[in-house]
C-alpha cells in the first residue's frame, strides 16, 4: 500500500512542477513504443507501451508511463526524469531514473503487484523539430513480489506539442 502512494505522490509532484511551466513553453508530448522485454526463468514478452510528458528545458523532462507486457501477464505505470545530453542536433544520449509500479493479473504467474526502482538508458533521433524516434534499454531489478529482473529494449515513436 506504501509503494502506491508513493508512485502517487510522484505522480502529483510532477504534475505539479509541470503545470505552472506549461504556460510558458511547449513541452509536451505523447510517445508509443513497441518492445520486448526478458527475465530469467520466465522467458521473452512481446510489449506496446505509451508514454505522456513534459520537457522542463532541453536536456530534462518528466513522463508518465504505461507498459503492458503481454507474456507476463503485467502491466506497469511508472513515473521518471528523463535526461538528455545532446550528442549532434538531432541525437541525444538518454537516461531515466523513476519508479515503476507493477501488477500482474490473477491468472499470471505470482499474481503479485509492488513498486520498483526504475533506470534507463538509450539514444533519442529527431527526425522534424516535432517528432523523434527513440530507442532505449529499461531494466527494473528485482524487488520482493517481482521475483526476476526485467530487462526491456524498445522502439518508440515520440511527438512534440
Amino acid at each position: 500500500m506504501k509503494s502506491i502512494q508513493l508512485l502517487k505522490v510522484s505522480l502529483l509532484t510532477a504534475v505539479i512542477v509541470a503545470v505552472p511551466a506549461a504556460h510558458a513553453s511547449t513541452g509536451f508530448n505523447l510517445a508509443a513504443n513497441i518492445a520486448k522485454t526478458t527475465t530469467s526463468g520466465y522467458g521473452n514478452s512481446s510489449d506496446f507501451g505509451f508514454t505522456a510528458g513534459y520537457d522542463l528545458n532541453p536536456s530534462l523532462g518528466l513522463e508518465v508511463g504505461y507498459e503492458s507486457l503481454m507474456g507476463y501477464e503485467m502491466t506497469m505505470w511508472s513515473v521518471s526524469g528523463l535526461g538528455r545530453y545532446h550528442l549532434t542536433d538531432h541525437l541525444s544520449l538518454l537516461g531515466r531514473l523513476g519508479l515503476a509500479h507493477w501488477t500482474e493479473s490473477p491468472t499470471g504467474r505470482h499474481s503479485a503487484t509492488g513498486t520498483s526502482p526504475l533506470l534507463g538508458l538509450g539514444l533519442s533521433y529527431a527526425l522534424t523539430p516535432a517528432m523523434s524516434i527513440r530507442t532505449e534499454y529499461q531494466f527494473v531489478p528485482n524487488s520482493g513480489a517481482l521475483g526476476t529482473n526485467l530487462d526491456t529494449l524498445l522502439v518508440g515513436l515520440n511527438y512534440r506539442f
